[in-house]
Order: C-alpha cells, then sequence, then structure tokens
C-alpha cells in the first residue's frame, strides 16, 4: 500500500517514502507552520485591501442552524480566521480533520467566538443542505464560535477559488487551514495534524498584541516532543489518528470507546475495517452498518494505513485496556452493550 497517497490528499508536499502512517504524519506536520504569510497593502486606516473587500467574495452563505450571511462584511471583516473546507458526504481525511479541529476549539477556550472564528465550508453545497452541516455540527460537538457553511453552488466555487482550494474532484480537496487576520493583512497555512497546542497558539497568534505576550513554543522543543511520541508507534499513531474521535475506557465520544474493542470484534475484523472501512460499508457488513447508524455524523474514513500500523495501534489500545482493568478504572458498562 501506498502511504504517501493520504500526503497527497492532504496538500501539495513533496513525495516521502513509505514509512507508515505516524511517520507521514510527523512529517507533513511540520510542513506548514505559518512560514506563509501574505502582507497585504493596507489603506488609510490601515486595513487591508490585499486580502481585504475587494479580493474576498462578499456572497451569500449559510450555517448549520440556517442563518444566512454576507461572507467577508459578516465573517471576514475585522476578524481573525480559521477555515478550511470540507464536505459532509467525506469518507476520507474530512471527519479526522474535523475531529482534530473540535479539540483546537477547547484548547482555544474562550478565545473562540470572542477573538477567533472558525468556518468549515462545503465543497459539495449540492448535497451539503442545513441538514447535513447541523448533523455534522452535532457529531463533532461543534460549538459557538466554529460555523458550518454552504451556499449556493457557484457562490462556494467563487469563495473557494479566492481562498486557494481549486480542486475539480472533492476527494482531492486541500485540507490545509486558512488563517487570517482580516485587520493586519496575515494569512498563512497550518495543518491540523500536527501538534493541536501549538495549532492554537499559532492561530492567537495571528493578533499582533497576543503573539507579543507569549512564549511560543521554540522548534527544538517541538521536534523534541514529536520524536518522543514518534519512537512509541501505537500511541503515536492513536495520538495522530484516533484520539480525536475516541477514548480508550472513558466512554463514546464523536466514535465508540475503544476500551477492549479486540475482545468484542475479532482481529481480522477490526483489521479489515481500519484499513477500509469504505469496502466493509459498501459490501453491508452488519457491524460497520450498525456502528455507521449509532455515529451517523463522523463516518469512520479510509486513512490508507497499512497492516502494521494496525498492529501497532491495537497493540497499544490493549495495553490501555490491560492496564484501566488492572487499576479498577475500567468503564462500569458490560462489552456486550457497547
Amino acid at each position: 500500500m501506498d502511504d504517501t497517497r493520504v500526503v497527497n490528499r492532504l496538500g501539495t508536499v513533496p513525495k516521502l517514502l513509505a514509512a507508515g502512517f505516524f511517520a507521514l504524519l510527523a512529517a507533513f506536520s511540520s510542513v506548514w507552520s505559518l512560514e506563509t504569510k501574505f502582507t497585504a497593502a493596507t489603506d488609510e486606516n490601515g486595513h487591508s485591501t490585499r486580502w481585504g473587500k475587494n479580493y474576498l467574495p462578499n456572497l451569500e452563505v449559510i450555517d448549520q442552524d440556517g442563518k444566512t450571511f454576507r461572507f467577508y462584511d459578516d465573517l471576514i471583516a475585522g476578524k481573525i480566521v480559521v477555515i478550511n473546507f470540507m464536505f459532509t458526504g467525506c469518507s476520507d481525511i474530512c471527519p479526522l480533520t474535523m475531529a482534530r479541529l473540535a479539540i483546537v476549539q477547547d484548547n482555544l477556550g474562550d478565545a473562540l467566538g470572542r477573538d477567533v472564528q472558525m468556518y468549515s465550508v462545503s465543497i459539495d453545497p449540492e448535497h451539503d443542505d442545513v441538514k447535513a452541516l447541523k448533523r455534522s455540527a452535532t457529531a463533532f460537538g461543534v460549538k459557538p464560535g466554529w460555523k458550518l457553511l454552504t451556499g449556493k453552488p457557484e457562490d462556494i466555487y467563487q469563495i473557494r477559488q479566492k481562498l486557494g482550494e481549486r480542486s475539480r474532484i472533492k476527494s482531492e480537496h486541500r485540507h490545509e487551514l486558512m488563517l487570517g487576520n482580516a485587520v493586519t493583512g496575515e494569512w498563512g497555512r497550518d495543518s491540523a495534524f500536527g501538534d493541536l497546542d501549538q495549532l492554537a497558539n499559532n492561530i492567537r497568534a495571528m493578533d499582533p498584541v497576543w503573539r507579543k505576550q507569549v512564549r511560543q513554543i521554540p522548534a527544538d522543543e517541538k521536534l523534541a516532543k514529536m520524536n518522543e511520541v514518534k519512537d512509541r508507534p501505537g500511541e503515536g499513531l492513536f495520538i495522530k489518528a484516533c484520539a480525536a474521535c475516541h477514548t480508550v475506557g472513558k466512554g463514546d465520544h464523536i466514535g465508540p470507546d475503544l476500551h477492549g474493542v479486540t475482545d468484542r470484534r475479532s482481529r481480522d475484523w477490526l483489521m479489515q475495517f481500519i484499513t477500509r472501512p469504505d469496502r466493509m460499508l459498501a459490501q453491508n457488513d452488519a457491524t460497520a452498518l450498525a456502528l455507521a447508524e449509532r455515529f451517523p455524523g463522523a463516518r469512520m474514513p479510509n486513512l490508507q494505513i497499512t497492516e502494521n500500523d494496525v498492529t501497532d495501534l491495537l497493540a497499544y489500545i490493549d495495553a490501555r485496556t490491560y492496564n484501566a482493568n488492572l487499576a479498577g478504572t475500567a468503564p462500569a458498562t458490560p462489552p456486550a452493550a457497547r
């Protein structure tokens, strides 16, 4: 299996040698770190003109609550924003991106909705109506300050074009984040697949006042932290690809609690489902269909991970399950009921 396919889906980065899913995530998480900023010209009031009203469309969009906004006037002007592109029918990276953004919204705390606005723009407005967006927002625990947006296809197309999302096939759309300060004119790209604490800091750092007051994590500290987790591949993969949706022994989250999952499911089934959940659903596997019905807003994506990755992942989950049982902190709900 070609692990570089995951990287290619997540943006234009150099082709990497296949080295396992976690190594790939570690590699591309350092690619976007606000290195690309556009210093815009400003008007007499110091407001951006390059990425301002004369550039970004002021077309109508609709959020998950059915409220209508002008894209620039209501959602961009005078604000610090985080923008990503997604669609609710995605069986690829979108669900994982949204789940990790759900962690970012928690990391931002009170700043979300006050200092920072988050927007997830659907690239499939023909199918992503208000009901679909609401279902997704509920699944990912979206809070005030984070809007899922749709609109007329021709309007969404213009917004995508201006923000650099010009893919012709939905499955190949860009997955990086746009970070912007419409007052200072600073815009950049970042990734939802690096350290999420650092991502929250990068977002807050779009505010010049904040970045002068808060110490940023030096690059060598970030690298040391990344390498520390990379040395524990099962744990690293869980943190990067699973923890946003699943817990081990702390109850259902966006997806099911994985405590004791290897006792509830055969390893053969787990191997097939984790590597090819889309195929399992297409084959009408009863267990896969039941999980999709139970968690309708966030189906398991096809992450293109290898069987070796799954082996490491299951070993880590087994270790977490064993430790919880040994410590007496295992969930009280019988496995059969979950």
